[in-house]
């Protein structure tokens, strides 16, 4: 059973990195970094590695007073929901008051993006010292869609806001523009080259090698003032007596060099120490009880402790000295040195990384070593468990990173993961992507011992087949396929049993059955509730309340809307399009009570949300809803061209009898209200929507409890009412009764409510 714990947030991703023992302090740097900031949008430190970059960030933050926002990326951050995310959080804490709405939007879609880079925009406050966000290390972003929304960022800052970003490479978000416009602050390796002076400070507190002046200088013109050859050399001399000589053996700062240097710190180191560092190399971050756990220890809090006391090349990630790093540089020459030294051992350290990932609770750090450490069976069970949390989450990016972690027949004979690959496919409106892997899936249960539960898994697929005949129009397909999954898919509260009872029921709808999709979409919202499949739940409570809606009892219509709108903003979805029914919903109920401003208010906003899906039917229903609203509200001029676009929409797709019959109520008031304004000579024949509603008109029932027996609104029979007033000639009911008898529309022995 896949669980939906979101991911969590690393915190030492959050944090600047303290000063170490032996930093270099570099007051013109910083000096130069503060004015560069105070006059452009964007300053960008931009050299190879270990020039300083984060160094010299870190001790400019460390003397402002303001918080600041602070993210350290990677490889991992190319996941745009999560890059997000982390910013969304990282700005909250620099005081920017970012509501979670606006950190789903930025996690969304790219649609919905450009509305959270808005609300952004807006919530940064203004006056006062400028809000600095520190980037630190972009060159490891290079998806297109996070790359093009930092242009976009940097493009409209407002005064009170200012970035910094360091890389190692320019990043491509227009910084030519940038530049000729005066918004770009650089500072590149020529400014972060190491003085004399400077080379002097760092090999003494640093590394505690003291050098005459001519072979400092001569080693930071070998270095060309590099910091990191620099701190690598300075490791090198310690307890040489032959310095000079040892300055004189190399020149430049290319890799051989750095491999050399490497080499040479290494030998200095102790067998034990040297063991370590290089059974910890695999590690992003390291802490005490990860590295006893990897590299077969019982002291590594203290052995870390020795090696920053030393200046080994260990960068701390929180206040507690509890977390570090191994410099990007040293920790790429440790790993290369491991797979020279011991390369049968890097898969089992991998293997007892993820052991203890995933004790902690950490996921995505468990799959990522457990596929490095050749364990694909605990790679797969660790995805086909977790992946719909993330996914939940917005993570999408992730999940597919996971699922290419594997080789892909690994993939396609799994079931667990066909499934996966095809609802993250529907998830983002492409179900034509989704149906070969529920092909792969449907192959793949067939084979003795595939893993995972079959029942669960049938009905899974009966589901997800449901979800996309009816996002490609074929409502009898999708209710076919619907009930399918319910017969199959075990009762009882799981995350497969929500999504059967809520494909069926959504399709039901959609096809005219809302009586028989009520009690499934409640067994939907119940199951839903229970096992957290939050985003399952919306869309099941808005399709309960637009049939509550049209039962007369707008009271509960409200409470479900608000219900499902509550729902989203507590999830962060409030900016994804399945909350649009919602919106809607709660808007036809507004109107109804003579709220025509929110009501308004209420359906733009879900037809936003449903613009940003690719469901047409979906969109369709949001555009007849809105229709009504302003046809209520006196606005007949956008009711038509609200009928136009649903009638567009609805023209390819097959089965959609509750959508049709929205939209003919609609059309007819539209006709009903333009006839009355210019009387025909001919009052016409009733349609067979108005002999419907004349028909109940013979017994003693309101015209609310008509709306409610015929599934309409109260106010599309309140204008049928008068249609039908005007045709037959008559001012009252009891008239209009006794015009249709006369006329022979009605028999005399009609009861009340016969068809």
């Amino acid at each position: 059973m896949a669980t939906l714990v979101p991911p969590p947030l690393l915190e030492t991703k959050l944090r600047a990195p303290g000063p170490r023992p032996g930093m270099v302090a570099r007051p013109g740097l910083t000096a130069l970094l503060e004015r560069s900031v105070a006059a452009h949008r964007l300053t960008l430190v931009s050299a190879a590695a270990g020039w300083g970059k984060s160094t010299l960030v870190g001790e400019w933050l460390a003397a402002r007073e303001r918080p600041v926002a602070w993210l350290a990326l990677d490889v991992a951050d190319n996941d745009p929901a999560r890059f997000w995310r982390y910013l969304s959080e990282a700005l909250q804490r620099a005081g920017v008051p970012l509501d979670d709405q606006a950190a789903g939007a930025l996690a969304g879609s790219p649609e919905m993006r450009e509305t959270g880079l808005s609300l952004l925009l807006g919530a940064v406050p203004a006056g006062g010292a400028p809000t600095i966000v520190t980037l630190d290390d972009v060159h490891a972003i290079t998806e297109p869609s996070i790359l093009t929304a930092l242009a976009f960022l940097v493009d409209h800052l407002p005064e009170s806001l200012r970035i910094v970003m360091t890389s190692r490479n320019d990043p491509p978000i227009g910084l030519a523009r940038l530049r000729a416009r005066g918004d770009l602050g650089e500072i590149r390796s020529d400014a972060l080259r190491f003085s004399d002076d400077d080379a002097a400070v760092l090999l003494r507190g640093a590394v505690g090698v003291d050098l005459p002046a001519g072979q400092v200088a001569a080693l930071r013109t070998r270095t060309e003032g590099w910091a990191a050859g620099l701190y690598l050399a300075g490791l090198s001399l310690r307890g040489r007596d032959d310095a000079g000589a040892f300055i004189a053996d190399f020149a430049g700062d290319d890799r051989l060099v750095v491999d050399y240097l490497a080499a040479e710190v290494l030998e200095g180191q102790t067998p034990e120490r040297r063991e370590f560092l290089l059974r910890t190399a695999i590690l992003g971050r390291l802490s005490g009880p990860l590295c006893d756990a990897v590299a077969g220890t019982r002291d590594a809090a203290r052995v870390l402790a020795e090696l920053e006391r030393s200046n080994l090349f260990l960068v701390p990630l929180d206040n507690r000295r509890e977390w570090y790093r191994y410099h990007h540089l040293f920790g790429e020459l440790l790993r290369h040195e491991l797979t020279l030294v011991a390369p049968d051992t890097v898969a089992a350290l991998h293997r007892r990384a993820a052991a203890w990932y995933l004790g902690a609770g950490s996921i995505d750090e468990a799959v990522r070593h457990s596929a490095a450490g050749g364990d694909l069976e605990g790679a797969a069970d660790l995805i086909a468990e977790n992946w719909i949390g993330y996914e939940r989450s917005g993570w999408t990016m992730t999940t597919e990173s996971w699922l290419a972690l594997l080789p892909p027949e690994r993939v396609r004979s799994d079931p667990r993961l066909c499934m996966a690959e095809a609802l993250i496919r529907l998830n983002l409106g492409r179900p034509d992507e989704a149906t070969p892997w529920l092909d792969d899936a449907d192959a793949a249960m067939s084979v003795p011992g595939a893993p995972g539960d079959h029942e669960a898994m049938a009905g899974g697929l009966a589901s997800a087949r449901s979800l996309v005949r009816l996002l490609a129009g074929d409502t009898p397909g999708g209710v076919a396929e619907g009930r399918r999954a319910m017969e199959i898919t075990p009762a009882g509260a799981t995350w497969w049993r929500t999504l059967a009872c809520m494909a069926l029921g959504i399709a039901l709808h959609a096809a005219g059955g809302a009586e028989e999709a009520y009690p499934i979409l409640e067994e939907a919202a119940a199951c839903g509730g229970a096992c957290g499949a939050t985003a399952l739940v919306v869309v099941s409570l808005s399709h309960l309340a637009d049939t509550d809606f049209r039962r007369g009892d707008t009271d509960l219509a409200e409470e479900r809307s608000r219900r499902a709108i509550a729902l989203a903003e507590d999830e962060r979805h409030s900016e994804y399009p399945h909350a649009a029914g919602a919106h809607v919903n709660l808007a036809r109920v507004l109107a109804a009570r003579g709220e025509h401003e929110e009501a308004r208010a209420q359906a733009d906003r879900g037809v936003l949300l449903a613009r940003r899906g690719r469901a047409p039917t979906e969109l369709a229903h949001a555009v007849t809803v809105r229709g009504e609203v302003y046809l209520a509200a006196g606005d007949e001029d956008e009711a038509r061209a609200c009928a136009r676009e649903a009638r567009q929409l609805t023209a390819p797709a097959r089965g959609v009898g509750h959508i049709r019959s929205l939209l003919d109520d609609l059309e007819a008031s539209l006709r009903t209200d333009a006839a009355a304004e210019v009387p025909p000579a001919d009052p016409g024949e009733l349609t067979e929507r108005e002999l419907a509603v004349l028909r109940r008109l013979t017994g003693d029932g309101s015209a609310r409890e008509i709306a409610a027996d015929l599934y309409v609104s109260h106010n599309t029979v309140k204008t049928q009412m008068r249609a039908i007033y005007r045709k037959l000639g008559v001012a009252t009911r009891e008239d209009a009764v006794r015009q249709a008898r006369e006329r022979g529309l009605l028999s005399p022995q009609l009861r009340s409510g016969g068809v």
